[in-house]
């Protein structure tokens, strides 16, 4: 008998051996987290809601909760007074029933706030694109007044 085909003999009595009990801690271990998870609980979509009706949903499904003012932002310029616009954790994540969730909402405060911020960062852009303009024709009109120059120290001819 070869080597190999004492090593391939060998490979096939220790596996036959190792397979079954690696199998059985996979199981335990897969068996252990979904007890984990079995209690677990969808977080709902209550954003766009109104702030009352999303601690009403969330109090139905069990959670506590805590609502915060969202700082001012651009993108919370065309939101809605009293609108729920992000939860922590996010929203669809499952997470144990026991779970704090903060509610982020926008009022009308931070609303005109965030329109402000938004006509700022709209006329510095603006600002911007002028300065970016003039600079561009200033460039173009040297290059021409270098162009014409050019043309007449040398006499270009057709």
């Amino acid at each position: 008998m070869g080597k190999t085909k004492i090593f391939t003999a060998l490979g096939k009595l220790t596996a036959g051996a190792l397979i079954p009990e690696a199998l059985n801690q996979g199981v335990k271990i897969l068996n252990r987290e979904l007890e984990k998870r079995q209690d677990y609980v969808k977080i709902p979509d209550v954003t766009v809601l109104p702030v009352a009706e999303a601690s009403k949903v969330l109090d139905q499904y069990g959670f506590q909760h805590a609502l915060i003012k969202a700082t001012a932002s651009p993108k919370y310029s065309n939101s809605i007074d009293n609108q729920v616009i992000k939860l922590i954790p996010r929203v669809k994540s499952n997470v144990p029933a026991t779970t704090f969730v903060k509610v982020y909402y926008v009022d009308s405060e931070v609303i005109s706030e965030s329109i402000v911020l938004a006509n700022k960062i709209s006329e510095m852009k603006a600002i911007r694109k002028e300065k970016n303009h003039k600079n561009l024709q200033k460039v173009v009109q040297q290059t021409s007044k270098m162009t014409d120059k050019l043309t007449k120290k040398r006499h270009f001819r057709k």
